[in-house]
């Protein structure tokens, strides 16, 4: 009995795990599939029209309308979420900011204050404008973090915080699916270029344009993933031993004390999604992290404790699944 357990025990971390590479089709939207929303960021520049021409060129806007827009200036996160929930019909997708305004008219925080009270106050409208996105099954959105604003040194520091709140939350947020385009790094060296005669809310036509591309690269990434539009899979299978990985993409994983530790390799900055099943396919499990940079990466899921037993481990990365058994002592 001993040597057939031991032989079960054996065979059990020698399980397969496969990757499979995702050729994703581009996607066919109407000018109803996807939703622009925020404040006067979006509604007194032309980034939604210049995203659609965008996707337009690209083919996967089809017709000659743009995606439709419900942005309207002066608005707190509570009414941006409210002009949400009105629009008829609704998306499938969104592309949204929210909070400039309540950052604007609020206290100034101290540099890096998370806990600061309108920080706070904006994180709670982000969490339920998310709930409503998430009723309304909207398949995914991306959030814009905000560029600096040069001549408004409180708004600027206020909005630093908020960008660190905003990539945690949207970086932990799974459902709907969510990515995160920072535009600091857009607007960099080019504030004079991107806006005119000191209004450095509202983007011109060239900061618009700039907008845009960000936006519709990260949505086009990794073979139109945002939309998740699977077509051709090809697998490939490699073997695990002793809960190691030996693959290119999942190099190791080990549960602690209701913690996975997962080192995996990964191509370029990305969401690291993951899904753990049961043997039955019982979902017990989902989390999102987010890692910046290429090559091998550490990342940990907290799990909380999971009963004993054999799951299936599922990590994606854009285009990219991979699959590993994970044994729970």
């Amino acid at each position: 009995m001993h040597n057939l357990t031991s032989c079960f025990v054996k065979m059990t971390f020698a399980c397969l795990f496969m990757v499979f590479t995702m050729y994703a089709q581009k996607p066919q939207l109407t000018e109803n599939d996807l939703l622009c929303n925020g404040e006067s960021f979006f509604e007194m520049t032309q980034i939604c029209s210049e995203l659609s021409k965008l996707a337009r060129e690209d083919g996967v806007l089809t017709g000659n309308k743009n995606f439709k827009q419900v942005a309207a200036s002066g608005q707190p996160i509570s009414v941006i979420t409210n002009n949400f929930v009105k629009a008829n019909p609704k998306p499938k997708y969104v592309v949204t900011d929210g909070g400039g305004i309540d950052l604007m008219m609020g206290a100034t925080c101290q540099a890096g204050d998370k806990n600061c009270s309108i920080i706070k106050t904006c994180k709670e409208g982000l969490e339920k404008y998310i709930g409503e996105m998430k009723k309304a099954n909207v398949k995914a959105f991306l959030w814009m973090g905000y560029p600096e604003v040069p001549n408004n040194q409180k708004l600027t520091v206020n909005q630093a915080i908020w960008t660190e709140v905003t990539k945690e939350l949207i970086a932990n947020t799974t459902e709907p699916k969510a990515i995160y385009v920072d535009l600091l790094p857009v607007f960099k060296g080019h504030y004079n270029e991107y806006f005119s005669n000191g209004d450095y809310l509202h983007p011109n036509l060239n900061g618009s344009k700039a907008v845009a591309k960000a936006f519709w690269d990260a949505l086009k990434a990794d073979d139109y993933a945002f939309f998740d539009t699977i077509g051709k899979v090809s697998i490939s299978k490699q073997t695990i031993n002793n809960n190691q990985v030996v693959s290119g993409h999942i190099l190791g994983q080990e549960m602690k004390n209701g913690n996975l530790s997962m080192s995996l390799f990964v191509g370029q900055s990305s969401d690291i999604k993951l899904r753990l099943t049961t043997a039955s396919g019982r979902s017990v499990f989902t989390g999102q992290r987010y890692v910046t940079g290429s090559g091998k990466q550490n990342v940990v899921f907290q799990t909380g404790r999971l009963a004993r037993g054999v799951y299936c481990c599922e990590i994606r990365t854009g285009k990219q699944i991979s699959q590993s058994t994970l044994l729970v002592h």
